[in-house]
């Protein structure tokens, strides 16, 4: 069966359809533990199925059967739950069908048939426009969800995501209108560059936040790795000043027993307090036994208290809970990092107040420190004031992100030059966390 004009466009604009599909997917879905191969071959599956079933049998509503279908088997991929799998599937079909309805509605209307040759520009253009069209929507939720993340989205970008689909509309339109027999070659390559552009562009910026993202998290890791070592070595030394007096305990009451007996009372009181100090550990501030919060806590504390700042820690949390440590590292690590650096700025060291409860499966947090009063506030959104933008002022961005996967939320009130954040996080029932 030879394949005409329209075909053709199909399987070409139906590259870019499989790409869309894969970005709604990437919203709906984590893709961290996947596989790369088999979601290659996943999608390069849909497009020559439903490639196949178009050319063999061009019937509609066994191309949106098949469509629906391929789909769900796609959210196979993904770890999640068959109400998710089934929303997303419906969401995404739906807004699919849509933007080709329309579309097919408008060029039906317009009857761009009368400047053209020899092809169904209506029927060709609408299909081209569909997936544009579709793209385009694919791409603003997208933005519109790293925004809820807290990632912000230059006006370039925006700029972008409207820009370059709708020239490649206005290209393609004027294409069409100008086709006829003889360079039909000359427009199939130009209708395959102008969809290779958009692909390309889009995902290098892909490519661009994903590194962006995965820099982020390599230095939060390594702020958790530093947490880490500091509690273990606060463990190890509380532990060598243990042995150190059992191995002496026998030495210790032999010389209490002789102050008492002589009636140096007060010296032998010196002596126990002497012995209470060492058996202290003074660096170990948190001692809740949640090994996450406690080492992120005092290493936070440790370095407070080498810029002279006190922090007052109100601590009254369970051993586990089901937030992941890398979350608990961000939230607490980054709300102590903002406070402690507006502190540190001050020319009177004030204190630092930290307060974490849980209750009813919610865990509160709320912290206050003073500030100079300065504050550099763009689109409602509390700007750094660091001259190193790059690598500041990122702290909040990280918070929220986590907080948006526990449904959490934040509350910032900084009136006169006390700065207080609120924190709410709902403890997760069932943990299935991939990313």
């Amino acid at each position: 069966m030879l394949m005409d004009v329209y075909d053709i466009v199909y399987l070409l604009s139906n590259i870019f359809g499989t790409y869309t599909l894969y970005k709604f997917m990437s919203i709906f879905f984590e893709r961290n533990e996947l596989n790369p191969k088999l979601e290659l071959i996943a999608y390069l599956s849909y497009f020559l199925v439903i490639g196949s079933i178009h050319i063999i049998f061009s019937v509609p509503i066994l191309n949106m059967l098949s469509n629906f279908i391929l789909f769900f088997l796609i959210t196979a991929l993904y770890s999640s739950s068959l109400k998710l799998r089934v929303t997303a599937v419906v969401y995404i079909y739906a807004i699919l069908i849509s933007v080709e309805t329309i579309t097919i509605i408008m060029f039906s209307l317009l009857d761009l048939n009368k400047h053209a040759y020899s092809v169904d520009v209506d029927l060709i253009l609408s299909l081209i426009v569909s997936k544009i069209l579709s793209y385009t929507v694919v791409l603003v939720i997208s933005n519109f969800k790293m925004l809820k993340t807290g990632i912000e989205i230059s006006p370039l970008h925006w700029f972008a995501v409207v820009g370059i689909p709708f020239g490649t509309l206005f290209s393609t339109f004027m294409l069409m209108t100008e086709s006829n027999n003889d360079n039909l070659i000359q427009l199939f390559i130009s209708i395959t560059i102008l969809f290779l552009i958009n692909f390309f562009v889009f995902y290098l910026y892909d490519i661009l936040i994903q590194s962006y993202q995965e820099k982020m998290e390599r230095n939060l890791f390594k702020q958790q790795n530093n947490a880490y070592m500091k509690q273990l070595k606060i463990i190890t030394e509380s532990q060598e000043n243990i042995k150190i007096i059992r191995h002496d305990i026998k030495l210790h009451i032999s010389t209490l027993q002789g102050l008492i007996e002589k009636g140096n009372n007060d010296v032998a009181l010196d002596y126990i307090q002497n012995i209470y100090h060492l058996a202290s550990f003074t660096n170990e501030y948190a001692k809740s036994n949640n090994t996450e919060l406690d080492s992120i806590l005092n290493y936070k504390i440790y370095e407070a208290q080498k810029l002279g700042i006190e922090i007052k820690l109100h601590l009254n949390v369970p051993e586990q809970f089901n937030f992941r440590s890398i979350d608990i590292v961000i939230i607490v690590g980054n709300l102590l990092d903002n406070a402690i650096e507006a502190t540190s700025k001050l020319q009177e060291k004030e204190n630092i107040e930290l307060s974490i409860d849980f209750s009813r499966n919610v865990l509160y947090i709320r912290l206050i420190n003073s500030y100079s009063g300065d504050l550099i506030i763009e689109d409602h959104k509390i700007k750094t004031t660091h001259a190193d933008k790059e690598n500041h002022g990122l702290g909040l961005q990280s918070v929220q992100k986590s907080l948006a996967k526990y449904n959490g939320s934040i509350n910032l009130d900084y009136t006169g030059e006390r700065f207080c954040v609120d924190v709410l996080l709902y403890n997760p029932v069932n943990v299935n966390f991939t990313q």
